[in-house]
């Protein structure tokens, strides 16, 4: 439990801090100081900041898979994850525009792509999936994913990433079951 608390009081602190300046400006001094704990306590649970935002991420996979377990759809798993970054748009800014943004994208593909596989296990179930399909939907999902991203970044975060996804959960909707024929 304690370490939980620890762990929560260093990403409020290295998310506030990224809503200040880019993520390659946010350093290990930065967030012990916001934080109030030292760096010892800091590189005990972190070996550094791309460390947080693994684990960020993960939590949220897991988050994720587990409404998809208990009868959430990949779409309201997504929109989440979406009306995050549109509350947020600072620390999204200060995330992707850093000169470390390659790496956010292959930590977004990386955890779609977890959740997509676990998704394509629930949702199809009994009914046969080729790996072949399985493997182009999921491809396809968390490139489409990165693209949305990326697309809203370039127009300035103004459009709506909630609507994108409905556009593209259509497509995909129509898409699986002549897949599943196959």
């Amino acid at each position: 439990m304690k370490q939980q608390i620890t762990k929560n009081a260093i990403e409020t602190a290295f998310l506030k801090l990224l809503k200040e300046k880019n993520f390659e400006k946010v350093m290990v001094k930065d967030i012990v100081e916001e934080c109030g704990l030292t760096r010892n306590t800091f590189y005990y649970y972190y070996d550094d900041t791309y460390n947080i935002i693994e684990d960020i991420l993960e939590r949220e996979a897991r988050k994720m898979i587990e409404e998809m377990q208990h009868g959430g759809s990949l779409t309201e798993a997504v929109n989440d994850v979406f009306e995050y970054l549109e509350e947020n748009p600072k620390i999204v800014r200060h995330l992707f525009d850093s000169a470390k943004k390659d790496d956010m994208y292959r930590y977004v593909r990386s955890t779609v792509e977890i959740v997509l596989k676990h998704y394509f296990e629930y949702s199809v179930g009994e009914q046969k999936l080729s790996e072949q399909n399985r493997r182009t939907l999921i491809n396809a999902s968390k490139y489409v994913i990165q693209g949305l991203i990326e697309e809203w970044l370039e127009k300035g975060m103004k459009t709506s990433l909630s609507e994108e996804l409905k556009d593209v959960e259509r497509i995909f909707s129509m898409a699986l079951p002549q897949m599943l024929e196959e």
